[in-house]
């Protein structure tokens, strides 16, 4: 019995848990990040839903998706600056609070039925804009909240909770616009945003006082690219992010291959496809555990490159899959090692880089995370129609792997002339 509570309790350390009843701080921030991430996904699924209903046009579908991405691009720069220079906490706090007002506000219009559809389109520019600076902000704050040997299982941590909410998050929203309608889903998304940022209050020491940005100045470009220089020297750190970068551009890829691959090579339809993303789902769940659990047994940036390597190796063995099982399995690895490298990139930064340029970092890094794979989405469904989805993944994937290959191969090459 006692061996088994000994077992357990190690377990738990391994896996980081400790840090929820060791660290209080970072206990707050990390119930307020599921909280607003749940609420972020309720607002995600509501208005589109609702775009759809009052218009029924796929044109203002489009377009209501759209609105999310251009503002975040646009700001991410200022917002990388701002987190530097100012406070990371009151740039969450504000972000929150925004969010929890615009929920209160289409709750206040659907309820008097005055609600159209361009005050959707303005919530949706206004979320954009604080998922700016609410994603640099939170990045740039972990290092903060915990020691430096507990950054991999914090992140670990908070990736676990992101995708678990992902789920949740959808679910709800579903259930909540069928059962009670779309005023009370927004006011739960108002609810669940006012609690994220009143747990974030206690909160100290997160402050940025980068020494390169002082005050309000109109010279946000070249305090961004400052920024960004300091993180050229760290070649870890970029490393890390060129790793994260060409996942980012295999998961769009995936996004568009997958309805394809389920309807006309498996022959599984809808309920295939469906089948191949909540596998995927479930291996970044089991990643978040596993990064955990791996914390000090090898070097984290070499692990990231072998994630990278063999997630190109997974797109390409499933332009040879024929069965549904066997594209399940690809899938759910699929989704680990993606995780995986996504989880060490954000150690990594946290780690290698100072303090004072965390927030352009994870601002240069929000930025490319968004830019990449739009660029994909453009181009990848006409080369896919041209060659086949087959050759397309066979294709994709060999290159992925040779470039994989290459930063892993610096990596190693780094690491040997340090060692001289």
């Amino acid at each position: 019995m006692h061996k088994a509570i000994a077992t357990l309790k190690a377990l738990k350390d391994r896996l980081g848990l400790v840090l929820l009843t060791r660290e209080l701080p970072f206990s707050y921030f990390f119930i307020s990040r599921t909280l607003s991430r749940i609420g972020e996904n309720v607002f995600s699924i509501a208005v589109p839903w609702l775009v759809f209903q009052l218009t029924g046009s796929t044109l203002q579908l489009g377009l209501a998706f759209a609105l999310q991405v251009v503002p975040s691009l646009l700001l991410a720069p200022f917002a990388g600056v701002y987190v530097d220079a100012a406070s990371r906490k009151r740039a969450m706090l504000v972000s929150e609070g925004c969010r929890a007002l615009l929920g209160l506000a289409v709750t206040g219009l659907s309820l008097l039925g005055s609600l159209q559809v361009w005050h959707l389109y303005l919530a949706v520019v206004a979320h954009a804009v604080t998922a700016s600076f609410l994603t640099v902000a939170a990045g740039a704050a972990i290092p903060a909240l915990v020691d430096q040997v507990d950054l991999t299982r914090a992140n670990a941590l908070i990736r676990l909770s992101r995708n678990l909410c992902d789920i949740l998050g959808k679910v709800m929203a579903g259930l909540l616009l069928a059962w009670l309608g779309p005023a009370y889903t927004f006011l739960a998304n108002a609810a669940l945003t006012f609690a994220s940022a009143a747990l974030l209050l206690p909160l100290r020491g997160i402050d940025g006082g980068s020494p390169v940005v002082r005050g309000w100045r109109p010279k946000v470009l070249q305090d961004f690219v400052s920024g960004v220089g300091i993180l050229r020297r760290h070649s870890a750190a970029v490393l890390a992010m060129a790793d994260l970068v060409v996942i980012n551009v295999g998961i769009p890829v995936l996004a568009i291959a997958l309805p394809v691959i389920s309807e006309e090579v498996l022959r599984q339809g809808a309920a295939g496809y469906g089948l191949l993303t909540g596998a995927m789902a479930l291996g970044a769940i089991v990643a978040t555990l596993i990064a955990a659990l791996l914390v000090g047994r090898m070097d984290e940036g070499r692990l990231s490159g072998l994630a990278t390597v063999l997630f190109g190796l997974l797109v390409v063995s499933l332009g040879f899959v024929r069965a549904l099982e066997w594209g399940l399995l690809a899938m759910t690895l699929i989704g680990l090692t993606a995780e995986l490298v996504s989880v060490y990139t954000s150690s990594i930064l946290q780690r290698t880089l100072p303090s004072d340029v965390l927030g352009r970092a994870f601002a240069a890094q929000f930025t490319a995370l968004r830019i990449v794979p739009a660029v994909v989405f453009l181009s990848a469904g006409s080369v896919l129609q041209t060659f086949g989805v087959q050759t397309f993944l066979i294709v994709g994937g060999s290159i992925t792997v040779l470039i994989a290959a290459l930063l892993l191969q610096l990596r190693v090459r780094g690491a040997r002339e340090k060692n001289r």
